[in-house]
């Protein structure tokens, strides 16, 4: 099976809608490269037998653009070798906590393997997990955080858009699911090709994926997530030979994240929201009184 497939040469990636050529400074900006980044994503893909699988985007906020697009145990000098070693320490030390999470990992087996390895992600253990959001809105919030490090604060954030069934062709799971299909994590022929004993299956592409919503945070935030294979040297996401085939990116200009909070804040979107929890009661209050 060949994973780098090849769509239309002519579209290269830095020439994209959505590329940086322009930096957006308003809702509105932003709503409207959504839309271009949609249509050009999507534009050979308009089949109802295409369509059916998820015919929208997801997105990703980043607070910094030239933060890498790789999952966090992909970066140096961490690898996939860590996994073992990060699962089997939190299964340990995650013991006198289990009774208060919403859903309880089983301990084995397939679904115990990815309950565990989402529950890590949530808790900010490196994983091979990439976090994603269904809402356009989300991703925006999480880039324009104006909480950022003073570092962050000096760069334009991003929001990363990605076409999950485009990304997915590469992948018929065995032939088992048609190319495009988007499939709940815990099915059988994702751990095959991604598991930890998938290390055999010669690829370098994530996949895209439904995960288990076993938190409220990943509810509030509408979470979908991509999945890196487990192989070492990890390929940046926007560095594959034809990710400008599902893949781009919306420039944030880095003096508009109060102006584009405050704006959000009159729709009645905060950052909050997106973490519905006592501990972040204080912050929803704290944002409405300014």
């Amino acid at each position: 099976m060949n994973d780098m497939s090849i769509c239309n040469p002519e579209n290269q990636f830095d020439d994209c809608p959505g590329s940086g050529i322009k930096k957006i400074e308003t809702v509105e900006e932003y709503l409207e490269e959504v839309d271009k980044v949609y249509k050009n994503l999507w534009k050979n893909e308009q089949s109802d037998d295409i369509l059916k699988y998820s015919p929208k985007l997801w997105y990703r906020g980043l607070k910094d653009v030239d933060y890498l697009m790789l999952p966090s145990i992909g970066r140096k000098p961490l690898s996939v070798d860590y996994e073992t070693i990060y699962m089997s320490k939190f299964k340990s030390k995650f013991i006198p906590y289990l009774g208060s999470l919403p859903a309880y990992p089983l301990s084995e087996g397939l679904p115990g393997y990815w309950g565990w390895l989402f529950l890590m992600q949530h808790y900010g253990v490196p994983t091979r997990l990439m976090d994603w959001s269904e809402d356009a809105l989300v991703a925006l919030l999480f880039a324009i955080d104006i909480n950022a490090t003073p570092s962050e604060l000096e760069k334009d954030p991003v929001v990363w858009c990605l076409n999950p069934v485009k990304l997915n062709e590469a992948f018929t799971f065995n032939n088992v699911y048609p190319p495009g299909y988007i499939p709940n994590v815990a099915e059988n022929e994702v751990y095959k090709m991604f598991g930890p004993d998938g290390n055999s299956f010669n690829n370098k592409k994530p996949c895209a994926v439904y995960g288990p919503l076993n938190t409220t945070r990943i509810i509030a935030q509408k979470g979908v997530f991509t999945i890196f294979p487990y192989t070492k040297d990890l390929v940046e996401f926007d560095k594959l030979p034809d990710s400008f085939c599902y893949l781009e990116k919306i420039i944030i200009d880095k003096d508009a994240r109060k102006d584009l909070t405050d704006q959000l804040r009159r729709y009645g979107f905060n950052y909050a929201q997106l973490f519905p929890e006592l501990g972040f009661v204080g912050m929803e209050i704290t944002e409405e009184s300014y």
